[in-house]
């Protein structure tokens, strides 16, 4: 579970770097997840996340704050299919109508908590 843990954060690092230096091609991917299976998609990518996350812990710098995130990912993973396709359309219209510094913005933070999980994992 470290090797997944530790890849599922490198991707959020790449998310992180595609969204500052090219906010408008990260969107346009994002556009494509407006689907039914976008949605079951990303829900089975935060529960993978978060037990990769959950199982990676006893091995890492910060257990508990990893264990927490991986508890969040799951529930929030549990949680996607609930909310409906349509809600979920217009949370991913929301994000596509941010200005390009919104977006920029967000990929630090995901390209900070990306490299905050590698190096917790790695410990």
């Amino acid at each position: 579970m470290v090797f997944l843990a530790i890849a599922l954060s490198v991707l959020l690092i790449g998310f992180g770097v595609w969204g500052i230096i090219s906010p408008a091609t990260l969107l346009t991917f994002l556009s494509r997840w407006q689907t039914r299976s976008g949605l079951w998609t990303g829900a089975t990518l935060r529960l993978i996340f978060g037990l990769a996350l959950w199982f990676a812990a006893p091995l890492s710098r910060f257990p508990t704050t990893l264990q927490v995130v991986g508890v969040i990912f799951v529930v929030a993973g549990i949680a996607m299919p609930f909310i409906g396709l349509a809600r979920f359309k217009s949370m991913v219209a929301w994000w596509l109508n941010k200005p390009p510094s919104f977006t920029r913005l967000w990929a630090v933070a995901t390209l900070a908590v990306g490299v905050f999980f590698v190096w917790a994992v790695v410990g």
